[in-house]
């Protein structure tokens, strides 16, 4: 679905923004090793898996909030806080996300370049 000049983007976890999630409540038991499995609702909300890295955050109210650890892994690290910055931004915000509107004369830029799934204009109405 990206352009081909995004194709390195994999390094930035995909989030279902424009999927509504309906707010739900699910248990599990604390064992005596203080170990808990993670209910399949909450696995699937949060797009965890085996291996994934979980972040608790304590808030002054005392609700704990839990995330998936968002860490960016890329060689350069300017790229790498960049995309963190960005996704700090989406998580807290994603009321100011909007589609992506090309300016009309992008076509002229873009001319000769090949983008794989492009989404055209005429495709999203």
């Amino acid at each position: 679905m990206w352009p081909r000049c995004f194709s390195n983007v994999a390094l930035v976890r995909k989030f279902p923004y424009n999927l509504p999630m309906h707010p739900f409540e699910a248990s599990s038991k604390l064992t005596s090793k203080n170990q808990t499995t993670l209910p399949l609702e909450v696995r699937k909300a949060l797009g965890a898996s085996e291996g994934d890295r979980l972040v608790y955050r304590v808030l002054e109210s005392g609700v704990v909030e839990l995330t998936k650890d968002a860490s960016v892994e890329a060689n350069d690290r300017v790229v790498a806080s960049y995309l963190e910055f960005l996704e700090r931004d989406m998580v807290s915000r994603p009321s100011k996300m909007s589609p992506l509107v090309r300016h009309p004369e992008s076509e002229k830029l873009l001319a000769g370049v090949e983008f794989e799934d492009w989404v055209t204009d005429s495709e999203q109405e």
